[in-house]
C-alpha cells in the first residue's frame, strides 16, 4: 500500500486526468478533499481486504468529485486488484474513462463488469454505449446478440424493448460513421 500512496503523491503533479468541476460549493469541496484525506489515514492503518476496500473508495470518491481522476483511477484499480468483480470500481473507471474520451479503455472495463453481471441492462447499455463510442460497431453488436441468448430464457419483457433499442443505436451509429 505504500507503492500506491506514493504513486498517488506523485501523479499530483499534473496529469491529462483533471478536470474542473465547476459549480462545487467551496464547503463541499473542503469535505471532499476531508474524505479523501481520511481514506489515506485509514488506508495506512488497513489490515484486511475489505478496510482496504473501503479506504480506497474513500480517496476514489473523492478524488473523482473534485475532478482529481488520475488519483481516482489509481484507487479504483487498487480496488480491482483485492476485488476483480467490484461492481463500482468497475462502473467508476468506465464512467471516468469515458468522461475523458479513452472509450475503447471504458468499454474494456465496461465489459468485465458485464461478464459480472450479465443481465443487468444498465450495465450492458454503458458498455454499448463505450463500444459504439469507439467505433467498435461489430464488437457491440455481437455483445448485444450475447446478451440476448444469455437473457433468451427470461421472463423479463424489458429486455425485449432494450435489446431492439441498442440494435438500433448501433445500427444508427454504424450508418453515421460510414456516410
Amino acid at each position: 500500500m505504500l507503492v500506491f500512496v506514493c504513486a498517488l503523491t506523485l501523479t499530483a503533479c499534473g496529469s491529462k486526468y483533471r478536470v474542473e468541476r465547476e459549480g462545487i460549493p467551496e464547503k463541499l469541496e473542503t469535505q471532499l478533499e476531508q474524505q479523501v484525506t481520511a481514506g489515506q489515514k485509514m488506508l495506512e492503518t488497513a489490515e484486511s481486504a475489505s478496510e482496504k476496500t473501503t479506504a480506497l473508495l474513500e480517496i476514489a470518491s473523492g478524488s473523482e468529485q473534485v475532478g482529481k481522476l488520475d488519483e481516482a483511477i489509481l484507487a479504483y484499480k487498487e480496488i480491482v486488484k483485492i476485488d476483480p468483480n467490484h461492481f463500482s470500481a468497475l462502473n467508476n473507471l468506465g464512467v471516468i474513462y469515458e468522461e475523458v474520451g479513452e472509450f475503447e479503455t471504458s468499454a474494456q472495463y465496461y465489459s468485465r463488469l458485464v461478464e459480472a453481471n450479465p443481465s443487468n441492462t444498465g450495465v450492458f447499455g454503458d458498455a454499448i454505449r463505450a463500444l459504439v463510442a469507439a467505433g467498435q460497431f461489430e464488437e457491440a453488436q455481437a455483445n448485444l446478440e450475447n446478451f440476448a441468448l444469455y437473457n433468451q430464457d427470461s421472463d423479463n419483457e424489458n429486455f425485449q424493448k432494450f435489446i431492439s433499442t441498442q440494435s438500433e443505436l448501433i445500427r444508427a451509429a454504424k450508418a453515421d460513421a460510414e456516410s
